[in-house]
């Protein structure tokens, strides 16, 4: 297992390298690298058959995409901005394409066109259910959760069906779906607790947990009856489920706590 955290800290080394911009790093705070994100697709391209250099130049490749559409969404909408404020805009819009370019740069010297049309489709169906996300009011509606998930999954299911492993497209896709719904779910139980929202939203709240526990429950199974070439995978990516569900009653209790 302490090879996998060897691995990972040397990915991550190389994203930040690949994300590092003298300019961009004096204006804008540091990119965000989400490390579940990263040890997913470690784990994925664990599973294929590529020298090391190769499958590290994909997973870089599909890490950037992911930060290039988390900084997109990091631009505010308001139309009421003071002009440090719309700089900084123009800047995160900028980073944001500026990331693009890179995973481009590195398909290109890897003259894999199929992997630019995979990333592309991923890109343009997340981006397609981030406006309907945005133009539903009812955000915790069934086609709202639907939407929600496929933006925080699109992207590895994609990948997955690219590199032909598709028991990793249902484990990633479910593994994610739970994350983003433990966080939903400590968002939603902390207005609860600060009594910012009530009436419909504890409907709302119990019917998200309820998901993200069919999710928790259905991720374990995926990953106890899962062939794993690297046997420690099994272990790490069971401690990581778990150190989720365990931090969500955390966060919740002290949420809880902090509102009465």
């Amino acid at each position: 297992m302490q090879d996998i955290y060897v691995n990972l800290a040397k990915l991550r080394t190389a994203l930040e390298k690949k994300l590092t911009h003298p300019f961009l790093a004096k204006h804008l705070p540091v990119p965000k690298i989400d490390e579940d994100k990263l040890l997913l697709f470690y784990a994925i391209f664990d599973e294929v058959n590529l020298s090391n250099e190769m499958k590290e130049n994909y997973i870089l490749t599909a890490m950037l995409v992911q930060v290039a559409l988390d900084t997109h969404d990091e631009v505010t909408t308001s139309a009421h901005l003071n002009q440090d404020q719309f700089v900084q805009r123009q800047l995160t819009v900028l980073a944001g394409d500026y990331y693009s370019g890179l995973y481009y740069s590195l398909l290109s010297e890897m003259k894999d066109i199929k992997m630019v049309r995979t990333l592309a489709m991923a890109i343009k169906e997340i981006n397609e259910h981030k406006i309907r996300l945005y133009n539903d009011p009812e955000f915790h509606s069934k086609i709202s959760l639907e939407s929600m998930l496929i933006i925080e999954t699109a992207l590895f299911q994609k990948v997955s069906e690219h590199m032909e492993v598709d028991s990793w497209r249902k484990l990633a896709t479910k593994f994610l779906s739970f994350k983003r719904l433990s966080n939903e779910t400590v968002r939603d139980e902390t207005n609860l607790a600060t009594k910012s929202h009530k009436g419909s939203i504890v409907l709302a709240t119990t019917y998200v947990k309820d998901v993200a526990n069919k999710y928790f429950e259905e991720t374990v199974s995926l990953i106890e009856n899962s062939f794993f070439k690297s046997p420690p995978m099994k272990n790490f990516l069971l401690k990581r489920l778990h150190s989720i569900r365990f931090n969500e009653n955390i966060q919740y209790n002290k949420t809880v706590e902090e509102g009465l």
